[in-house]
C-alpha cells in the first residue's frame, strides 16, 4: 500500500478544512485524480486538468462534483496555506458505490534544476501496460514498482516499454523523439495518457508547422533519433541527455524552440482563484 505525507497546515476533504497533522492518504483506494502545478499561487492549465478528470470519472459510476466545486475547494486551500508554488493533488475518492469523497491538498514535488534543462536527464526503460492509458487513476501496485526501480537505478523517470518491446510514455510523462528531418515522433494516440503539456507542445508545434508523427517506437530504432524530450506537470518540457545508454542532443535548435515557446504557453494560462 502506498502512502505518501502531505505539505502545509490544512487539506480540504467535501469542502470543509482538516489538519494535516497524522493526515496521511491511502493511495491504495479506488482513486481518481489531477496534480495541478501552482506558480504564484495561480493555477497551471486548470481548466484542462478539470475536464480530463471528468472524462477519466465517466464510466466509473461515480459522478463528477463539477469544476465549480473543485474550484472553490482549491480556493479554500490556498486561503489556508502559505505556498506560492508547488502541486496540488486533486483526488475523487470512491467511499460507497457511488459516493465518493473530493480531497485536495499539496503534495512533495521535485522540479528539475536548472542544468538539467541545459544537459538533460537520464531515463531507462520499465516494462509495463497500462490497462486504460486514458484515464487517470491511481494503481498502487505499478506506483510502488515503477518508484522503487526509480530510486535503485537513480534515474529521472522511467519509460515504460510494451510487450513489443515499443516505446509509450513515461511514468508520470510523456516523451517524443526528434529525428534527422526535425520531426517529432511519438507513441499512437491510443497507447498513452493525453497529458496536458504534450496537448500544448502539440499546439506549438502545429501552429509551427512542425510534423508530428505517431507511430510505434521500438526499442531496437531509439538510436535513428537525434534528440528526446520529456512533458509533465513537474518537468514542464525537459531535455533526455540519455535513455538505456543511448545518448541524444539536449540542445537541439527544435527542442529548444518548443522549451522556450512553451515558457509563453505557461504565461498564458495562469488561473488566479483568488481574484
Amino acid at each position: 500500500m502506498t502512502t505518501a505525507r502531505i505539505l502545509g497546515e490544512t487539506y480540504i476533504v467535501d469542502g470543509t478544512l482538516a489538519d494535516t497533522s497524522g493526515f496521511i492518504p491511502d493511495m491504495s483506494a479506488d482513486i481518481y485524480y489531477e496534480v495541478v502545478r501552482l506558480i504564484d499561487r495561480k493555477f497551471l492549465f486548470l481548466n484542462d486538468h478539470l475536464e480530463r478528470l471528468e472524462h477519466s470519472l465517466a464510466g466509473s459510476g461515480i459522478v463528477s462534483p463539477g469544476k465549480k466545486v473543485i474550484r472553490e475547494n482549491l480556493k479554500l486551500l490556498l486561503l489556508n496555506n502559505s505556498f506560492t508554488g508547488g502541486n496540488v493533488r486533486i483526488c475523487i475518492q470512491r467511499k460507497h458505490t457511488d459516493k465518493f469523497h473530493l480531497l485536495c491538498y499539496f503534495i512533495p514535488y521535485f522540479y528539475p534544476e536548472t542544468c538539467s534543462y541545459l544537459s538533460g536527464v537520464q531515463l531507462m526503460t520499465f516494462p509495463h501496460v497500462r490497462p486504460n492509458p486514458k484515464i487517470k487513476k491511481w494503481d498502487d501496485q505499478f506506483r510502488n514498482s515503477v518508484n522503487q526501480f526509480i530510486r535503485d537505478t537513480g534515474i529521472y523517470e522511467a519509460v515504460l516499454l510494451n510487450d513489443q518491446k515499443e516505446i509509450t510514455e513515461g511514468s508520470r510523462s510523456n516523451i517524443f523523439f526528434i529525428d534527422q528531418h526535425s520531426q517529432l515522433v511519438s507513441a499512437p494516440e491510443d497507447e498513452i495518457l493525453h497529458g496536458i503539456t504534450r496537448k500544448y507542445v502539440m499546439e506549438i508545434c502545429h501552429h509551427a508547422q512542425i510534423q508530428i508523427i505517431h507511430q510505434p517506437i521500438p526499442l531496437y530504432e531509439l538510436s535513428r533519433f537525434q534528440s528526446c524530450f520529456i512533458t509533465g506537470t513537474s518537468p514542464k518540457v525537459l531535455p533526455v541527455w540519455q535513455l538505456n545508454g543511448i545518448e541524444f542532443q539536449a540542445n537541439h535548435p527544435l527542442l529548444k524552440r518548443i522549451m522556450e515557446q512553451f515558457e509563453q504557453v505557461i504565461r498564458d494560462h495562469l488561473e488566479d482563484l483568488l481574484q
